[in-house]
């Protein structure tokens, strides 16, 4: 089965930890996202960053998503692995094995993030292909 959802999120500001002359640096940031669609729920994501001087980046989270797939409550939790890069940002989604509660117990699935305007106002369009154990 497959939901979609648009993803907002509230402006944050992911801050420096380790900065290398000529290497990229490397930024933290907690950013909490909201899903509409089939998709429902709110979630907060722990990113790690590593942005190069031409602006690009590569990037890595863990999220916890609570609220609802279809007619089915409760949480888990979102890996995402991604790239920025000449105006937009692209993810995959995997959802960790055993990381379903409530009516999301035993959700499998993996998916993808598109967004063509990733600033603070920006949005990005969720496809998620799951399942239940």
């Amino acid at each position: 089965m497959q939901s979609t959802s648009t993803m907002t999120w509230d402006p944050w500001q992911p801050a420096p930890y380790e900065q290398t002359e000529g290497a990229p640096l490397l930024l933290h940031g907690e950013v909490a996202n909201h899903y509409r669609g089939n998709i429902e729920g709110e979630g907060v994501q722990q990113v790690l960053i590593a942005l190069s001087p031409d602006g690009a980046s590569v990037f890595t989270a863990l999220e916890r998503v609570t609220g609802r797939i279809g007619d089915r409550s409760g949480s888990f939790v979102l890996q995402v692995t991604g790239t920025t890069g000449g105006g937009t940002a692209k993810a995959t989604l995997e959802v960790l094995d055993g990381s379903g509660t409530g009516g999301l117990t035993g959700l499998r699935g993996t998916g993808t993030y598109f967004c063509d305007n990733p600033g603070p106002d920006g949005h990005a369009s969720i496809a998620l292909d799951h399942s239940f154990e």
